[in-house]
């Protein structure tokens, strides 16, 4: 008898035995949870179409227990293809762990092209002094990190530097909003959300196609927090090395709240008076932020109360042209009106706005400030 027949006898004699052990495993495997838990990794490796930053995520939201789930606002696909032009994001995707809702990420990409309201999904609340300060995300990265209701938000803002095709001249922006893992006040929190952003859009970038410049490792995000009318120890103006750099005191404002200066796509100045008070609000817009800015501060067009974005309503607004697009970064003050003080300082806002505006255009490699 040869070998092989040998063996065929004995599968047949014992393969019935072996089908039934197969499917006790099997058995074993779905009820024991190994079935569960090998889903959810392919939910989260598949997030976001494949782009989501694994390891980065479950850092975040402190487990390794963390399932996804995707969903196409606009769906352009056919089988066999990758993508056809002018496809791919916008994308939404949410990665929870054990605690679901209250453990969770979620990410919004979008094309500068197709935006709808980056306001909103960056977080930002839209009345002035009360609205979230940015922070830039910093290691050369054009981002930025904010409070964001229970928790905070990332935004990233990648700029195709493609010649031709759909991408030519546009921008892949990724918002992330997480909350119910680790309290933000950790600054070690706010440097994983960072990582975890980031390194999405750079998975991001190279599957939707577009070529842009990314930043390094982030190591350090400031404290985040919302504005407020009183700043007590605020420092003076004149000592300011961030966003108010480059502000002179005038006869009411001497202080300052600021943050660092970087490549964040919304940047916030707040000038104080001697006596704590935030009487003035300086911002720059860059990029889809921009376009929303102007849009709707040139139109007065505004969505309902409970979700309006931003003021339409400025002292003094300024513009500039910046490299890659036709489009511009938008510059306003705001001026916060107190009844002992109803009337404010024109001459001295619209002078802050243009060294504001000045500065701020400068590092964003932006010319030709123009106030209004």
């Amino acid at each position: 008898m040869t070998r092989g027949t040998l063996i065929r006898r004995r599968a047949k004699r014992y393969g019935g035995i072996g089908l039934a052990l197969l499917a006790a495993a099997a058995g074993w495997f779905y009820f024991s949870g190994g079935y569960d838990r090998w889903w959810d990794e392919k939910s989260v490796a598949d997030a976001c179409d494949g782009t989501v930053a694994v390891d980065e995520v479950r850092a975040l939201l402190g487990t390794n227990d963390v399932s996804g789930d995707t969903k196409h606002r606009t769906v352009d696909r056919t089988a066999g293809e990758k993508y056809r032009e002018g496809s791919g994001p916008p994308v939404i995707c949410w990665l929870d762990g054990p605690g679901g809702y209250q453990q969770r990420a979620v990410v919004r990409m979008e094309w500068r092209s197709q935006a709808w309201g980056p306001h909103i999904e960056s977080g930002r609340r839209s009345d002035s002094f009360t609205t979230t300060v940015p922070v830039p995300i910093g290691a050369e990265w054009p981002g930025m990190v904010n409070l964001s209701g229970e928790g905070a938000a990332a935004t990233v803002v990648l700029d195709c530097r493609n010649t031709d095709g759909p991408r030519a001249g546009d921008s892949l922006t990724l918002f992330v909003h997480s909350w119910g893992s680790r309290p933000y006040e950790e600054a070690a929190q706010r440097v994983r959300l960072a990582r975890f952003a980031t390194q999405t859009a750079r998975a991001a970038a190279h599957e939707y196609g577009c070529n842009a410049r990314f930043g390094g490792r982030v190591r350090r995000v400031g404290p985040l927090e919302y504005g407020r009318p009183k700043y007590r120890e605020a420092p003076p103006l004149a000592e300011a090395s961030g966003t108010c750099a480059g502000i002179k005191p005038g006869s009411v404002i001497t202080r300052a709240h600021e943050t660092a200066a970087g490549r964040a796509p919304v940047e916030d100045c707040m000038l104080i008076d001697d006596k704590g008070q935030a009487l003035f609000r300086l911002s720059s817009y860059y990029g889809t932020f921009a376009d929303d800015q102007r849009m709707r501060t040139q139109t007065g067009k505004e969505l309902d109360s409970a979700t309006k974005p931003l003021q339409t309503d400025f002292l003094f607004r300024a513009e500039a042209a910046c490299p890659g697009s036709p489009r511009q970064a938008v510059f306003v003050v705001d001026y916060r009106d107190y009844d002992h003080d109803p009337e404010p300082p024109r001459g001295y806002a619209r002078k802050a706005l243009r060294q504001f505006a000045e500065r701020s255009a400068a590092r964003h490699g932006c010319t030709d400030v123009k106030v209004f």
